[in-house]
C-alpha cells in the first residue's frame, strides 16, 4: 500500500469515524440532546470564534483578496436568486425554503474541520478568506429575509447589524480582518508574548475538529418518509453549486495561479449544505424537518466530494 494511499485514508477515515461516533451517541443516548447542544455552544461561541479570528488575523491580504471576496458575494447572490427562479418546481409550503437551501454554506460546523483535517490547521486562513463573503451575505440579506419570512415582519438594517454584533464568530471575523489587514497581528506575534498567544490558541482550537464532527453526526437525520421528497432540492442545489464552483475555481486559478490548497478550500467550502442555523429560525416543525433532512442528505454528497478532494490533494 503506497504512502499516498495511506495519507488519503488518514484524511478520510477519521472524519467518517467521528461522524459515526456522533450517530452512535444519538442512538444510544449516551450523550443527551442537552449535552450535544452544550458542546455546540462551546464550539460555536469559543473554539470556532478563536479559530476564525486567528486564521483571518494571520492571513495575507492583497488586492486579490478583495477581488475574490467580491466574486464570492456575486456568486452567493446568484445562487440565492436561482432559488427564487426554481420555486415553481416545488409545493407551495416547501417553495418558500428553496432560495435559502440553494445558497450559503455551513462553513464553521462542517467545511472548516474537513478542510483543516485535509490541509492542516496552518492553511485554515484560506478557507476563512472564502468565508468572509458568507458572513457578509449570511448576516445581511440571507438571514434578514429568512427572519422576515418566518416572523411576518420587516427587518431593518439596524436590527440586522445588532444581530450580527451579538454573534461571536462574526465579531471574531471582523476583528481578525482588521488585525490582519493592518499588520498588527504579525507584529504582535514577533513580540515576546507571541508564543504565549500561540500556545493558548492551539490549546483552545485543538479539539475543534473532533467535537464539531461528533455534533454533526449527532444531528445527522435521515427521515425515511421525507427522503424522496428532499431529493429534488438536493439535486437542484448540487447542480447550482456545481456551476458556482466552476466559476470560483476559474477565478482562483487566475488570481492565485492554481494554488491547490486554495482550490481544495473552495471546492470543500462550496460542497457543504446550507448553514445548519437555518433550522433554528423555522417555526413550522414540518418545515424544520424538511430542511434538516435536506441538509443531512446533502452531507452525503459533502463526504463524497471531500473523499475525492483527498485523493486529488494527496496524489497531486
Amino acid at each position: 500500500m503506497s504512502n499516498s494511499f495511506i495519507e488519503v485514508l488518514a484524511a478520510i477515515l477519521p472524519v467518517i469515524g467521528m461522524i459515526f461516533v456522533g450517530v452512535f451517541l444519538k442512538k444510544t443516548q449516551w450523550i443527551s440532546r442537552k449535552g450535544i447542544d452544550d458542546i455546540k455552544f462551546l464550539v460555536s461561541r469559543i473554539m470556532l470564534t478563536v479559530a476564525v479570528f486567528h486564521a483571518l488575523a494571520t492571513a495575507d491580504y492583497t488586492g486579490k483578496t478583495a477581488v475574490l471576496v467580491l466574486v464570492l458575494i456575486i456568486v452567493e447572490l446568484c445562487t440565492f436568486g436561482c432559488g427564487f427562479l426554481i420555486r415553481p418546481l416545488f409545493p407551495k409550503d416547501r417553495a418558500k425554503y428553496i432560495p435559502f437551501l440553494m445558497s450559503l454554506y455551513e462553513g464553521g460546523m462542517l467545511a472548516y474541520p474537513l478542510y483543516s483535517n485535509l490541509c492542516g490547521a496552518d492553511a485554515l486562513s484560506k478557507i476563512a478568506l472564502l468565508d468572509i463573503s458568507g458572513l457578509l451575505f449570511g448576516f445581511s440579506i440571507w438571514m434578514g429575509m429568512l427572519q422576515q419570512q418566518e416572523k411576518g415582519e420587516s427587518i431593518s438594517p439596524k436590527a440586522l447589524a445588532l444581530s450580527a454584533l451579538h454573534t461571536p464568530t462574526f465579531i471574531g471575523a471582523v476583528l481578525g480582518v482588521i488585525l490582519g489587514t493592518t499588520g498588527i497581528m504579525k507584529w504582535f506575534l514577533a513580540q515576546p508574548l507571541g508564543p504565549v498567544y500561540l500556545g493558548c490558541e492551539k490549546m483552545i482550537v485543538a479539539p475543534l475538529n473532533a467535537m464539531i464532527l461528533l455534533a454533526v453526526g449527532y444531528d445527522f437525520d435521515l427521515n425515511l418518509e421525507k427522503i424522496r421528497e428532499v431529493l429534488k432540492p438536493v439535486i437542484c442545489r448540487l447542480l447550482i453549486q456545481s456551476c458556482a464552483i466552476a466559476v470560483v475555481v476559474f477565478a482562483i486559478s487566475r488570481l492565485y495561479e492554481g494554488d491547490l490548497q486554495f482550490i481544495m478550500a473552495e471546492v470543500i467550502y462550496m460542497s457543504v449544505p446550507t448553514t445548519f442555523s437555518m433550522q433554528t429560525y423555522i417555526k413550522n416543525p414540518e418545515g424544520c424537518s424538511y430542511v434538516s433532512t435536506t441538509n443531512s442528505i446533502y452531507m452525503i454528497i459533502t463526504i463524497i466530494v471531500y473523499a475525492v478532494c483527498a485523493f486529488i490533494y494527496k496524489f497531486a
